[in-house]
């Protein structure tokens, strides 16, 4: 029988429930029911308290540590973590009722600003990475210095005391809005995943995918984009769904005589796809419904086809890839019949039907979480193939505050850098530049903002690559005319590609690690199996009937040109299309590709997409001079 080994990096630091990482974890789970249950907690109180407890669970990664000096790193950081919190507690009064920019700071308002800011900064040095520094502190720069620009980017809030006023004493810095998404939303799906990866879900849904497709050429292939097309129902991690499913995949791809980076870019293409499938689509979907003020429901729907395109995309390329390769199925060995997987573990499709189901019928999120949360112990407990020890359910939900300890710190620097847009008005200077220099160019104006959020985007968590293309790239194109939920897809779609955006592609790096293979060779293998998805958000945003709005002709055309793209696109990235293509056919089926896209031009780009594929077409079936064979 097919075993998968679902263990992640972060499984490691936890080996005893006395250990500090399971105990903040466990504490955080507690804290995060009690604010559920008691809705009337000071919003300061739970926010601050949401953020402290990342910060203690990156410092109680240090108490493992054999060097001496990082434990007592890790138990002084402990400890400084809590003492935001308490002031918070002990303040909370006075904040609510203090009127922000004209009340004086106190000493315990400049304690909570230190002690916050420097271990927020030192946990994202280590954690997320310079390059998040780099740009949240050009930001904090900007708003300090703004008085020392010319036009149209110079301000007047200059001041350091206002500085510390907004992002610490209000809900428009720090504690804004994406770090309440996180509290009151993303941290109950991590819970609901984690649980449901102890219980065996991971697994059952990898194995399941390899059971249908495993039998068909690039049968490892096939699996990895099926299984995390399933996984992104629950995950909206793009790194954890390739050290989830990666680790099982990409050795399978490998045996199956993938090269290592193309297998690591494979799953790193198809994990980071995840986030783009609906109920649970990131950190940023959840976001983006609060920048539209729209039910998360219409998020939801609206992502049906861009998800459904995307995965499909990815299944075509690997299928092409197979073929080109000589590629076959995978060994017998590695799979077990569909019949065999659900009949052990089949009983967990139920609570997370359960998921998407209330999600999808506008039941508040935390709720619909906990009740499937439930319904995975009580089914997984009922049945002998997926029965666990209580210490095996404590030390698996423990793991909640490492995968979420990475998410809480990014939304809080969001927070920071959507209080500098909105104190200083650098989102409505950006669009007047943005508009002004397109000349109302549609063309342009569109690869602006794609630039502009891949740039963002490198190197960068995709909620916060979302929120600065959301606040400062997405209003422009909404102001020449685009749909605005259309608009907000576009930079959310590729803030999430930008994980496979080359110099920094995070989810291929991740991959890399486990193929053993250079981390900017697998990133360009990604880079180019990612891009035909990237003229998706394209036709979406030309199209916003792809999004489910408008008539039903105006879909079904926005559907059959998606899909048309795609083909030819794929073909062209893999140079496979019923046999393998020579570059300048590759270069005819770009073009017919992106005549479709430009079909809303008008006619002559509908017959020229038309005579492009023929002739393709031609140049396939008719053999060439050289191949006929002369009698």
């Amino acid at each position: 029988m097919a075993t998968t080994d679902t263990r992640t990096e972060s499984d490691d630091t936890i080996q005893s429930l006395r250990s500090p990482v399971a105990v903040i974890g466990l504490l955080w789970i507690a804290f995060q029911i009690t604010v559920w249950l008691r809705p009337e907690t000071s919003i300061y109180v739970i926010r601050a308290g949401h953020a402290c407890f990342g910060l203690a669970t990156f410092f109680a990664l240090f108490t493992n540590s054999k060097s001496a000096l990082n434990r007592i790193i890790g138990i002084a950081g402990i400890i400084m973590s809590a003492v935001p919190v308490i002031i918070y507690q002990i303040e909370q009064e006075r904040l609510v009722t203090r009127y922000a920019g004209l009340a004086d700071l106190e000493f315990a308002d400049i304690t909570v600003a230190i002690i916050l800011g420097t271990l927020l900064l030192f946990a994202t040095i280590k954690k997320l990475g310079v390059g998040m520094v780099v740009v949240v502190g050009a930001f904090v720069a900007y708003q300090l210095a703004g008085g020392l620009l010319p036009r149209p980017f110079g301000h007047k809030q200059t001041d350091l005391t206002g500085f510390v006023d907004q992002q610490f004493l209000t809900i428009d810095g720090l504690l804004g809005i994406p770090l309440g998404v996180s509290v009151n939303i993303i941290f109950y799906f991590i819970l609901f995943a984690t649980i449901f990866e102890v219980y065996g879900g991971s697994r059952m849904i990898i194995q399941l995918a390899l059971a249908l497709t495993g039998r068909y050429a690039g049968g490892p292939a096939k699996a990895a984009v099926v299984g995390s097309a399933v996984t992104g129902l629950v995950s909206g991690s793009a790194v954890a769904n390739v050290m989830t499913s990666g680790m099982f995949t990409i050795p399978l791809m490998i045996r199956g005589k993938y090269q290592p980076k193309i297998a690591a870019a494979i799953e790193a293409v198809v994990s980071t796809g995840g986030q783009l499938v609906p109920p649970v689509m990131g950190a940023a979907a959840f976001i983006m419904a609060d920048f539209l003020q729209m039910p998360y429901r219409e998020i939801v729907v609206a992502a049906i086809f861009p998800a459904f395109f995307y995965f499909f995309a990815m299944f075509l390329t690997v299928h092409f890839q197979a073929r080109a390769s000589g590629i076959g199925a995978t060994d017998p060995t590695d799979i077990d019949s569909p019949w065999q997987v659900l009949r052990h573990r089949g009983h967990l499709l139920l609570p997370l039907g359960w998921l998407a189901g209330r999600i999808s019928f506008g039941y508040p999120i935390p709720y619909s979480c906990v009740e499937s949360i439930i319904g995975v112990i009580v089914v997984g407990t009922l049945f002998p193939h997926t029965r666990i020890s209580l210490r095996d359910l404590l030390l698996g939900a423990a793991e909640v505050g490492v995968r979420a300890m990475p998410v809480a710190l990014a939304c809080a620097l969001a927070g920071v850098i959507v209080g500098v847009v909105s104190y200083t008005g650098l989102g409505n200077k950006l669009t007047s530049i943005i508009v002004d220099v397109s000349d109302a160019s549609v063309v342009l104006a569109l690869v602006l903002t794609i630039m502009g959020t891949i740039l963002m985007g490198m190197g960068m968590p995709t909620t916060s690559a979302y929120i600065m293309s959301a606040i400062l790239l997405a209003p422009a194109l909404i102001q020449l005319g685009f749909d605005p939920l259309a608009s907000h897809m576009l930079v959310f779609y590729f803030a999430i590609l930008a994980m496979v955006t080359p110099p920094i592609a995070l989810s291929a790096y991740a991959a890399a690690t486990i193929s053993k293979s250079p981390p900017g060779e697998v990133g360009w293998a990604a880079f180019r199996l990612a891009a035909p998805v990237m003229l998706i958000p394209v036709v979406m945003i030309l199209r916003p009937a792809m999004l489910l709005r408008g008539t039903p002709t105006e879909i079904l055309v926005a559907l059959l040109i998606t899909l048309l793209t795609i083909v030819f696109s794929c073909a062209a990235s893999v140079g496979w299309l019923y046999k393998p293509l020579r570059y300048w056919q590759r270069g005819l089926a770009v073009f017919c590709a992106l005549c479709f896209v430009a079909t809303l031009g008008g006619a002559i780009f509908i017959w020229t997409a038309i005579l492009g594929v023929v002739a393709l077409l031609c140049t396939i079936v008719i053999p060439s001079r050289e191949n006929v064979r002369v009698s």
